[in-house]
């Protein structure tokens, strides 16, 4: 946007806050009470809530007034519930929400693995719930601001994950959000800060529901071996439905997404499949819950891979369009 036409809009809109905005707000009912939210909206009309207390995760996405994302029975509780109560199941305690990032040393099934490297004999084993424990851990807001001249909002925050002879692991994560496109870019750099070895791996758990989830529905993405897992008229709830997980290669081009032509909007997902090689599809159909989820991630294979030594960094990008006929 020229300085010209940015005086224009400063004319008509002195703070312009009639074309963009970002708001900090703290919840103060429902179960999300005492939790920290920035609410980002743009010109064109993308919603979007960071649920700062849940690891700085999407909460809600919606455009145009069009919900996108997935509002689950928990309603974005603040503080989400312990991850290692129900036998490792506590996830579900709290899981809701468009993005929801899971790691940073486990994600999948509730697990355990040696403990041998911190060197602690009261821990044979590290225990890992269901998708680990980043998600449910508060972020520090390092920056929030619009930028005119680049064309987005920009933020920044610190999560960390961490206990006493145990994992030491920092997520810095960088979301910049187009003010001219319909566009949310996540970029994630995970550091070990201890002085030990330590597993890691992350998932990005994108969850869309209705209405963009429906059953005109149907995947995309021209590479994705997983996209005829969907047929058009398969989504819809019903009350006896069990959930299915299908997991495969991430498409080469690194592009995977959902599309309703009814509602004539499609969301499509965008990563580096080096660095999130595996890709699942969830499809969780049963009334009341009715997700689908898009799930690029690491792998753990008992490799260098899935390691970091200290004071080792791993960057991962992810981004989000809207694309709307």
């Amino acid at each position: 946007m020229t300085e010209d036409s940015l005086e224009d809009l400063r004319r008509r809109s002195v703070h312009l806050r009639s074309e963009a905005d970002i708001r900090l707000v703290e919840v103060i009912e429902g179960c999300g009470a005492g939790g920290r939210v920035l609410e980002l909206r743009t010109p064109l009309g993308l919603a979007v809530d960071l649920a700062l207390d849940r690891a700085g995760d999407i909460l809600r996405l919606s455009w145009r007034g069009t919900e996108l994302g997935w509002h689950g029975p928990t309603s974005g509780r603040t503080p989400w519930p312990v991850a290692d109560t129900e036998d490792g199941l506590g996830f579900l305690r709290g899981f809701d929400g468009f993005l929801v990032t899971c790691g940073l040393d486990h994600h999948g099934v509730a697990t355990t693995t040696p403990a041998d490297s911190f060197l602690y004999p009261l821990r044979e084993r590290n225990q890992h719930p269901l998708h680990g424990r980043i998600y449910r851990e508060p972020a520090e807001l390092l920056e929030r601001n619009i930028n005119w001249d680049d064309g987005e909002i920009r933020v920044q925050l610190r999560i960390r994950q961490a206990t006493v002879f145990g994992e030491v692991l920092e997520l810095n994560r960088t979301y910049s959000i187009g003010l001219d496109a319909a566009r949310i870019a996540i970029e994630d750099t995970v550091i070990n800060r201890g002085f030990r070895p330590t597993r890691h791996g992350i998932l990005y758990h994108v969850n869309v529901g209705h209405p963009l989830l429906g059953e005109a529905s149907k995947l995309s993405g021209d590479q994705w071996l997983l996209v005829g897992k969907l047929p058009v008229g398969v989504a819809t709830p019903c009350d006896n439905h069990v959930e299915i997980v299908d997991v495969d290669v991430s498409p080469a081009d690194g592009r995977i997404g959902i599309e309703n032509p009814r509602l004539g909007i499609g969301l499509r997902v965008d990563f580096d499949p080096e660095a999130l090689p595996a890709t699942a599809l969830w499809q969780a159909f049963q009334s009341g819950v009715f997700a689908l989820g898009l799930e690029p991630q690491t792998v753990f294979d008992n490799s260098v891979s899935d390691r970091l030594a200290p004071g080792d960094l791993r960057t991962y990008r992810v981004s989000f369009t809207i694309e709307s006929s």
